[in-house]
């Protein structure tokens, strides 16, 4: 033990000199940095990066914004920059114009890659081509509609399943965790429509992985210590091969995201043989793993993915599937049972195109239903669940503004230069809470902006869904977003039907903790991790008007 922590020590030590060695020269070389706007350091070894870690989501985010305008430059560990960013048309240049002169850092990539084994989410490169290129057959509008009969019949059994339980124990409601509620139903859906695979018939594979899946973000990357906020935001200064080898350091939340990908291997191992031994043509091919491997059969030997290429692939569709579908409901729910008169209106909706389709023989069109489509885009721009995207840049470069920059000499900025490996925090949420873009009560949760015409038309498209950042934008944008769309649409269209949602106290004491992605948290129990509960009963037939 005392070589280890000599030796870590040294790499500290080291660490230290390099960063401020290089922190002094790009101040000289690059004095663009030190003038844009931003706020003070809370420290020398934490920078603001404990602001950005552990206040809750969005809280800092948004007073910068107020305060500085949508680029500010915040402070490192050890007194590096980092250049924060929420201005429109820069990240549409960063993210979208500029494609691969802006990645993930080897350091960005590290949590990802230990907790899916090196799937396309922490892929770069030519890598990253190669991985998204095979999947993105899989999740196209028309493939991801076709599995909307899935999504309806496992959330439809989801209500069933309450409904006999309050029958048979005789309660009229109760409290449930919200996000645990949701959960094997959103992964029975993910299995059967993605890779037809039914966890209900496999019991040793649900039990285990289902409550390793609702634990892994706040057990791998919730609530992290000075400590860990340190060593993360050093991590850009370490060399990959040596964060390879930190990924096997004996830490409970390192441990956890092992034995995460172990569980997610075993069921990705049984869902590759049992596609990749089916000759082609035969067997069942509508599941999105279906079309994965034929894509993937049917690309030059350069681009092809082998089967244990696959297994990442495939670790990342079911933690990044179930994850932020559960989170996108759970937070849809608590809005809802927070907004009761909004609650009532959806059910009104819900229930009249209900009564239209019964009527006419033929399965109602989701995304006709304004109201269902404004809450769900009103939730994802409030409630914003992946906060923060993380790129470098790879050489120097100028950036498009939207809005000039005032700085504190007096120059105003309409352009940002960025200096290579510059590491820039790019602000989903505070994007998505922009009065600009979203109206001037953009800090309330509101879905009728999306129906009234609050929302500006924008000549810069950004999001790839109603312009939101909720999920990404450009060549890295989520692969899967149209399926995840029309699994929450589906999820919510029969939850509302069915289930009425009320606040309880602990509801009023939720924090939004930011676990990589937004988890919702019980003040003051925030060591049970990801909790949201609500009171849920059978909803009343004449709740309408």
């Amino acid at each position: 033990m005392p070589t280890f922590i000599w030796e870590l020590g040294i790499i500290l030590v080291s660490v230290f000199t390099v960063s401020c060695i290089w922190s002094v020269y790009r101040t000289r070389k690059y004095p663009c940095l030190t003038d844009l706007p931003g706020p003070p350091s809370e420290s020398f070894l934490l920078g603001n990066l404990r602001q950005l870690m552990r206040e809750q989501v969005g809280d800092c985010d948004i007073e910068w914004q107020n305060t500085f305008g949508m680029v500010a430059r915040i402070k490192a560990p050890l007194g590096g920059d980092r250049i924060w960013v929420s201005d429109p048309k820069a990240i549409q240049y960063i993210l979208q114009t500029s494609r691969y002169r802006y990645v993930k850092s080897y350091a960005a990539r590290f949590g990802l890659n230990t907790a899916t084994g090196k799937g396309v989410n922490g892929a770069e490169g030519e890598d990253h081509y190669r991985q998204r290129r095979v999947l993105l057959p899989a999740f196209g509008a028309p493939e991801s509609k076709a599995q909307l009969p899935i999504f309806r019949e496992c959330a439809w059994e989801l209500c069933q399943g309450f409904a006999i339980a309050a029958e048979t124990h005789g309660e009229r409601s109760r409290e449930e965790n919200i996000p645990q509620f949701l959960s094997f139903a959103i992964l029975n859906a993910l299995g059967l429509a993605a890779f037809n695979y039914d966890f209900r018939e496999h019991g040793d594979d649900q039990v285990e992985f289902t409550a390793s899946l609702h634990d892994f973000m706040a057990k791998g990357f919730g609530l992290p210590s000075n400590r860990k906020v340190f060593l993360q935001g050093i991590m850009v200064y370490v060399p990959p091969g040596l964060l390879d080898v930190m990924a096997y350091l004996p830490t409970p939340g390192l441990a956890f995201l092992r034995h995460h990908v172990q569980l997610s291997y075993r069921i990705a191992r049984k869902l590759v043989y049992s596609k990749v031994s089916v000759p082609e043509g035969e067997g069942n091919n509508r599941d999105a793993l279906s079309r994965i491997v034929k894509a993937n059969r049917s690309e030059a030997e350069r681009w092809r993915l082998s089967d244990a290429e696959l297994l990442p692939q495939l670790a990342t569709i079911l933690g990044a599937g179930h994850e932020t579908t559960v989170n996108t409901l759970s937070w849809i729910l608590f809005e809802l049972a927070t907004h009761p008169d909004e609650q009532r209106r959806l059910r009104e909706e819900i229930r009249s195109a209900t009564a239209a389709e019964n009527h006419a023989g033929t399965p109602i069109d989701l995304d006709a239903l304004p109201l269902l489509n404004a809450v769900i885009k009103e939730t994802l721009r409030f409630d914003t669940v992946v906060p923060h995207l993380f790129r470098t840049a790879t050489r120097d470069d100028i950036v498009p503004l939207s809005k000039p920059i005032n700085c504190p000499s007096g120059r105003v900025l309409t352009e940002l230069c960025i200096p290579r490996e510059t590491h820039i925090i790019i602000s989903n949420i505070a994007y998505n809470r922009n009065r600009e873009l979203w109206g001037e009560d953009a800090t309330i949760w509101r879905p009728d902006r999306w129906l009234d015409g609050t929302i500006k038309t924008s000549d810069v498209n950004v999001g790839v869904w109603a312009n939101l950042m909720s999920f990404g934008s450009g060549h890295r944008a989520c692969l899967g977003w149209r399926f995840a769309v029309t699994e929450v649409q589906a999820f919510l269209f029969e939850l509302v039907s069915r289930l009425h949602f009320e606040p309880t106290e602990r509801t009023l004491r939720i924090r939004r903790e930011n676990c990589l992605v937004m988890l919702p948290m019980v003040e003051g129990e925030e060591a049970k991790g990801n909790q949201l509960p609500l009171k849920i009963s059978l909803a009343d037939r004449t709740d309408v008007q």
